[in-house]
């Protein structure tokens, strides 16, 4: 997770090399090898009720209400979210299931010269700057709401959003919300026959609808001379139907602080009116030898707090990292030998997550335990699921813990509609 630059050309290599297993395993229940620990895979609600966030769930298979009715979730990550491969093994049945309400938010990333996911794309005429939020060379401009900015060089925009697929069809979408820093002269979308009936603005947020669902669509427009500077941070691509939209938010690198220093974060993530917000971070604090538990606590809670000020109808869910293993040398013989070793301060971010939610009456996810505990990166290596650096997965490991996070709603969603039918 430190070598956070590299990260987009491996991430890029899998992507590649796993072509022809990403159509068997998109949206398909993959096989959960033996040594997870599939008895431990449930949250841990520490007093929390999800019961409304359920009922939202359950109300989406109700055909007799005519009237589109969305349950937005968000996933807050670092590069095992980025990637895509984990949110999409979730994102995928659950829409299935509930109803497909849009790809959700997607970011410029290799606009902002890091890794995208396979399944959309973002492309601009033109030279365009950036800004990540992790990183100090990448500070010239504010990130957004996905932990990056892109900005153009010239006053000329032209940016085409488009989502991507290996059949011949398209995840097609009728309304684009789009977040960007705030200006009054943000361009239309002009490309027909796709012609806008409907905008609205906040802001950082210019709203877009049409009619017929496309697969891709085109931002273009000038910035006059004087004028503030463009900064465009992302976009929701939504169907305009009931459904899930599970957004996700990703970056290599990422820590806690990472999006705690991201200004106005929360209340951008707010705009997409979430019901659950899951935060999957603390892989790259297990690697920052200095950072003490009470700092890493205060950390946490520089995101959660926000989050639970701007977004009060959330139900926030906190997962633990899997153990990883720290890259170690010695010499043998005259000879430099590389080894890896468990990383053992994984288990004090993974105690310091669980206790912060305990303290504040969030659900935890106790992903450590469930796929396998101690010795689970050596186990995770040895099956192909985790890649040299004993921490990043395979695609195939990251769908498996999609797999195993899906599950782990689906039994407590199915807990609650038993209960209520009991009841």
């Amino acid at each position: 997770m430190k070598m956070r630059y590299g990260m987009g050309l491996y991430l890029f290599l899998i992507a590649c090399l796993t072509a022809p297993l990403r159509a068997q395993l998109a949206g398909d229940t993959v096989s959960v090898p033996a040594f997870l620990n599939k008895e431990k895979n449930c949250i841990d609600f520490n007093g929390a009720d999800w019961s409304s966030l359920f009922a939202e769930m359950d109300s989406l298979q109700n055909e007799s209400d005519s009237l589109p009715r969305v349950v937005s979730m968000v996933h807050i990550g670092d590069s095992h979210v980025q990637a895509g491969f984990l949110t999409e093994a979730v994102r995928l049945p659950l829409q299935q299931r509930f109803g497909d309400a849009g790809r959700g938010l997607v970011v410029p990333l290799k606009l902002a010269k890091t890794n995208e996911p396979h399944d959309y794309s973002v492309v601009a005429d033109g030279t365009w700057n950036f800004s990540r939020c992790v990183g100090r060379k990448y500070t010239a401009y504010t990130p957004g709401i996905g932990g990056i900015a892109i900005v153009p060089r010239s006053n000329r925009i032209d940016l085409t959003v488009s989502t991507l697929s290996k059949t011949d069809d398209c995840a097609g979408f009728r309304k684009v919300r789009l977040f960007h820093e705030p200006t009054d002269s943000f361009p239309a979308v002009i490309s027909e026959p796709y012609r806008v009936i409907g905008e609205a603005r906040s802001p950082f947020l210019t709203c877009y609808s049409w009619n017929d669902p496309v697969c891709s669509i085109h931002f273009t427009g000038a910035i006059a001379p004087g004028e503030e500077r463009l900064a465009v941070y992302g976009a929701s691509l939504e169907t305009g139907e009931s459904g899930i939209l599970y957004h996700t938010i990703g970056n290599n690198g990422a820590f806690y602080s990472s999006y705690a220093a991201i200004p106005g974060f929360a209340e951008q993530v707010a705009a997409l009116s979430p019901r659950l917000v899951v935060i999957s971070l603390g892989t790259n604090e297990s690697f920052s030898t200095a950072l003490t538990r009470d700092e890493l606590y205060k950390q946490i809670d520089a995101v959660v707090a926000p989050l639970q000020k701007c977004c009060p109808q959330a139900v926030i869910l906190l997962t633990t990292p899997a153990e990883c293993a720290r890259r170690r040398t010695r010499w043998v013989k005259k000879r430099r030998r590389v080894y890896y070793s468990p990383n053992s301060r994984v288990g004090l971010v993974r105690e310091t997550i669980a206790a912060y939610a305990a303290d504040h009456g969030l659900a935890c996810w106790d992903w450590y335990e469930v796929s396998g505990g101690k010795g689970a990166s050596a186990a995770w290596r040895k099956a192909g699921l985790m890649a040299y650096d004993r921490t990043h997965c395979t695609e195939t490991g990251y769908r498996i813990q999609g797999e195993m996070l899906y599950r782990t709603l689906m039994k407590a969603y199915r807990d609650y509609v038993d209960n209520r039918v009991v009841q």
